[in-house]
């Protein structure tokens, strides 16, 4: 199985991609970092100047704190529902049980 493979079927199979990508959602709102992110922004632009900053420098700025502060127990729940997933769609890994 293969990545390209793996996501195919998350968008075929009861859009099961789009229900993960809601739950994410949900539970990044609920611990906060949504709102983190969001003050971060702010500050961001109000030190370079909203007249100043463009949208890549915000990117740029914002897009590795966001990534760094992603729960570890949100990527680990999210990667344990991706692998229950593949195994039930394309069986275990080879080598494996």
């Amino acid at each position: 199985m293969d990545q390209s493979a793996l996501n195919r079927r998350l968008i075929e199979k009861d859009n099961t991609r789009d229900k993960l990508k809601q739950h994410i959602t949900q539970r990044l709102i609920a611990c906060g970092w949504r709102d983190d992110l969001k003050q971060h922004c702010i500050e961001f632009i109000k030190n370079k100047g909203i007249e100043k900053v463009t949208v890549d420098e915000i990117v740029a700025e914002i897009a590795p704190k966001g990534r760094a502060n992603v729960p570890d127990s949100l990527k680990a729940e999210l990667l344990n529902k991706i692998r229950a997933f593949a195994e039930k769609e394309f069986g275990p890994p080879e080598g494996g049980p």
